[in-house]
């Protein structure tokens, strides 16, 4: 049966420490007493523009996010950002730390140590990236020598 007590809590704490990278702010609640849940409040990169579109959610408006604990690489456009992905899925063995899974749901069993839920701010308080995006600017580099000779050749 999924049970999460203090103890659990503290221990998942202590892993969570190791791989949450500085600059994040984040919390760690227990709800119901089986699930086990962090909430990152403010992080130096957007994570929420990080997940694809769907027709039900659009991340350039989005303010909060509940992560798919087993399907978030498909969820995210990790291609622009696998480092971001690596280290969510980090976050995700932590708060698996002392869980185990023998549940057989072709007879409708289920018998887990505890859940796992990961939010990216909430409803009422939003998600913050504390580092603001930089706006693209335009800027004049200097051209490579064969693409000079080229627009030269395309010229006569």
């Amino acid at each position: 049966m999924a049970y999460v007590n203090q103890e659990k809590k503290a221990l998942i704490a202590s892993e969570l420490k190791k791989v949450v990278p500085p600059g994040w702010k984040y919390s760690l609640a227990v709800e119901n007493r089986s699930t086990i849940v962090m909430t990152i409040y403010s992080a130096p990169i957007n994570i929420i523009k990080a997940f694809k579109p769907t027709p039900y959610f659009d991340p350039s408006t989005a303010t909060h996010l509940s992560v798919n604990p087993f399907h978030f690489r498909s969820q995210m456009s990790h291609i622009a950002n696998p480092a971001l992905a690596e280290t969510i899925a980090q976050i995700l063995g932590a708060l698996n730390t002392g869980n185990y899974d023998r549940s057989d749901p072709q007879t409708d069993y289920f018998d887990v140590g505890h859940y796992v839920e990961l939010r990216v701010g909430r409803w009422d308080k939003p998600f913050v990236c504390s580092q603001p995006e930089v706006q693209e600017q335009e800027v004049d580099l200097p051209e490579h020598e064969d693409a000079i000779e080229a627009r030269q050749r395309m010229a006569y």
